[in-house]
């Protein structure tokens, strides 16, 4: 093979793996579920009620340790694996999960989509944007504080996963609250984002499971997983 033709076929190696990945399609869109209409306001800005959930969030970071924060900064990544693989074991991974993977992507984009849509409508100011005294220990997000992104998108995947591998249930949950946690001691969130969340995140789950498309999705993906943990299938109901 000539110099040019392998520097060509470089070329378009290098190309076909820098290509953007697809991204996932939705089970539930904001056309489909208006979260803005399911939640009431947050607390108004400068309130006494606003001011006791700032008191909270300064005393969330002034108490949690450094593993702890350095936990919350880990916890900004909204995956799956991040969320549960400690809870799960080591073999709970993305490349032994292709159904499981593509499903919980096909959830983050529900997130995405839904929630999305309402962060505008509330017009909530982040901790870490409104006081200086609050310090951005996640990764940095700039968009509404109401309701938070991180507990809806783990509410939902505490529910799929519970669902999936009920043995795991009161660990999943442990986690799950401990991840919304790190929203606050991270200075992205306010409790009260944290309570929007979960109720979004039920909302959501509730939408999807009486979806045909993702309880097919679900079925494939929660026998991937336990044959993948070495569980025996769940009895059909």
């Amino acid at each position: 093979m000539t110099y040019s033709k392998r520097l060509l076929l470089a070329t378009c190696l290098a190309a076909a793996f820098t290509l953007p990945a697809l991204a996932a399609e939705p089970y539930v869109t904001a056309k489909m579920l208006d979260i803005a209409s399911l939640m009431p306001p947050p607390p108004v800005t400068g309130s006494a009620e606003d001011q006791a959930e700032l008191k909270i969030v300064l005393a969330a970071q002034a108490q949690a340790s450094e593993a702890r924060k350095a936990q919350a900064f880990v916890d900004s990544d909204e995956t799956i694996f991040i969320m549960f693989t400690g809870v799960l074991g080591a073999k709970f991974v993305e490349a032994n999960l292709p159904k499981a993977s593509a499903l919980y992507a096909r959830i983050s984009a529900s997130e995405d989509d839904t929630l999305d849509a309402s962060k505008p409508f509330f017009g909530r100011v982040r901790p870490w944007l409104a006081h200086p005294e609050v310090k951005a220990i996640a990764k940095p997000s700039k968009s509404g504080s109401y309701p938070s992104g991180h507990t809806t998108q783990v509410a939902i995947d505490a529910i799929v996963l519970s669902a999936m591998v009920p043995e795991k249930s009161r660990e999943i949950w442990a986690r799950a609250e401990d991840y919304a946690q790190s929203r606050v001691i991270g200075g992205m969130h306010y409790p009260s984002d944290l309570q929007a969340g979960w109720r979004a995140g039920t909302a959501m789950a509730a939408v999807m499971f009486a979806l045909p498309n993702f309880r097919s999705d679900f079925a494939a993906a929660r026998d991937e997983v336990r044959a993948a943990l070495g569980l025996a299938p769940l009895p059909a109901k």
